[in-house]
């Protein structure tokens, strides 16, 4: 588990460089499926497709200090992001499992997989009001920096999620006249987002 490194020149809540493993793995199988060159999509309404650029202006938005009593801390903003990305986690490892046994017989069948509920849904957009109003102008920059990285984090892992909702049944479409077609290698989906999560989790405790 990473800690906080307080160095001289790096500051309390600066870290070592995190080795996403299950994250490059998740990459390199997708990168193996028989891709069919296609132009690309529009942009959709999911908002990781606007992640980068909300971060962004909260960023840069001016603003006027307020008292320090009055400002959240970073420490405490880092444990809320890895308590939502473990959530998604623990849903994404047996509903992604159960798509991938039900793709051995009928992979048309794997667009019932749906990791995102209602529950699921209300505590995402608790943690983004929270780490938007942490990002505001007239917080402390390293409180600032957690919480823009936080909201980036989130975002584009709900969107990950939402994009195997959409389209899980062609990537194991493409999975299966592949030139390794298991689905499930070493008891594990051959796309492991479960494990992808649990490890993001894990570089924000």
């Amino acid at each position: 588990m990473n800690r906080a490194v307080d160095t001289p020149d790096r500051g309390p809540y600066c870290r070592p460089p995190i080795r996403r493993y299950a994250l490059r793995s998740l990459v390199e199988a997708a990168r193996e499926l028989p891709l069919p060159v296609t132009a690309p999509e529009p942009a959709s309404d999911d908002p990781g497709g606007a992640a980068t650029a909300y971060a962004e202006a909260l960023a840069r938005a001016p603003g006027a200090a307020i008292p320090d009593q009055g400002r959240p801390r970073p420490d405490e903003l880092r444990p809320a992001v890895a308590a939502v990305l473990a959530r998604l986690a623990r849903r994404v490892d047996p509903e992604l499992e159960a798509a991938m046994h039900r793709g051995r017989g009928a992979w048309d069948q794997a667009d019932a997989f749906s990791a995102i509920d209602r529950e699921v849904e209300r505590d995402v957009a608790a943690l983004r009001r929270r780490l938007a109003a942490a990002a505001s102008p007239e917080q402390a920059a390293a409180c600032r920096a957690i919480a823009l990285e936080g909201l980036l984090a989130i975002d584009v892992a709900v969107s990950l999620v939402r994009l195997f909702e959409r389209r899980l049944a062609a990537l194991l479409r493409l999975r299966l006249r592949s030139a390794t077609p298991e689905l499930l290698p070493a008891g594990r989906p051959f796309l492991d987002l479960g494990r992808a999560l649990h490890e993001a989790a894990e570089a924000w405790r």
